[in-house]
């Protein structure tokens, strides 16, 4: 669901070669208030396959049809998906700026459904019944508004939002990924209020992710400490030196575009990838772009990760749902007055 898929792609296997994160437009969502769902425990595995989902033409429910091992193992393959992505808007209160969150004419429905919990019942939770971790990922949208350049009265703002959603949607966590806000000036302080104060109001086991892209140099140590896993986007390579000084075990070194497809060498290379991140501790394994398998088949690259990372293969049952979803051109926004039920 980027706005402007910003794929840098010019695959390097050795060393890091540059591929900008893409940009997500952000549907709207507003699935009816349901109980928080219990989600199975996404498992012991270690690295953690965690992949990227663009909403604006796919359908996140693929993400559930690849399997370690057999199907009927009943064990998936990927262990967090990202939902991407939703928008940090701005709105004007009483002569205040006050941050948004938006989603897109194409998110909406996932998880917003005027009054009803349709979206997550048909879109969240089957994914979590299988064990996926589901998170929303907020991502800038030409705002001159983004996680750099908040005020501390806007980094609260913005967590209520943030853990109202969680909360609200029935998710796993957020990802945070710093692009495309249009900043014309950062401070240094933003980014890590965000993270401190949107730690302190989820529930206990929900994640926080970074994307190691943008202003994350200001994250404090502190707020670094709060994050359970970050990720990079140099596609395609593979970054052993942690991002954000964070330790092995939360780090994942591995970054994958898959809208490309990989001739048996770059596989043979990923699985070789796959093997060091899990003989390294190493946290995770980051793909982004995960496709539909008729378009491009993610398959060959999760069985190179799973041959490396877990001495498996992965069996792909489906994986070509199309988007069957009503979009909402107008999208869907949520505020402040949301989140604090005004």
């Amino acid at each position: 669901m980027t706005k402007s898929i910003k794929l840098l792609v010019t695959l390097f296997i050795g060393a890091g070669m540059m591929f900008a994160c893409q940009q997500a437009e952000e549907p709207a969502m507003d699935v009816a208030q349901s109980a928080t769902p219990e989600t199975r425990a996404y498992g012991d595995k270690t690295p953690k396959l965690m992949v990227y989902v663009e909403t604006n033409d796919t359908n996140p429910l693929n993400a559930g049809d690849y399997y370690l091992g057999a199907v009927a193992n009943n064990e998936m393959a990927i262990d967090i998906l990202h939902l991407f992505a939703s928008n940090i808007h701005k709105e004007t209160v009483d002569g205040q700026v006050r941050p948004t969150l938006y989603f897109n004419d194409k998110m909406t429905r996932l998880l917003e459904a005027s009054g009803s919990n349709d979206g997550y019942l048909n879109y969240v939770k089957p994914l979590q019944d299988k064990g996926i971790k589901v998170l929303l990922t907020v991502l800038g949208d030409w705002q001159d508004m983004g996680v750099a350049n908040m005020n501390s009265t806007q980094t609260t703002q913005f967590a209520a939002i943030l853990c109202h959603v969680v909360e609200k949607y029935g998710l796993d966590g957020i990802s945070f990924d710093d692009e495309y806000a249009n900043y014309s000036s950062t401070n240094s302080t933003s980014y890590s209020e965000i993270i401190t104060k949107t730690r302190a109001c989820l529930p206990a086991g929900k994640l926080i992710t970074v994307f190691d892209w943008g202003y994350t140099s200001t994250i404090s140590t502190a707020a670094r400490a709060l994050v359970d896993f970050v990720d990079h986007g140099y596609f395609t390579s593979n970054r052993p030196s942690p991002g954000l000084s964070q330790p092995n075990s939360k780090w994942s070194p591995i970054s994958i575009n898959l809208g490309s497809s990989f001739s048996a060498g770059y596989l043979a290379t990923f699985r070789t990838w796959a093997t060091n991140a899990k003989n390294g501790g190493y946290g995770g394994m980051m793909c982004f772009n995960m496709r539909r398998a008729s378009n491009v088949d993610p398959q060959p690259v999760f069985n190179a990760l799973a041959q490396g990372a877990y001495s498996s293969t992965v069996t792909r049952s489906g994986g070509d749902r199309a988007q069957d979803w009503t979009f909402v051109p107008s999208g869907y926004t949520i505020t402040y007055d949301d989140a604090i039920g005004n």
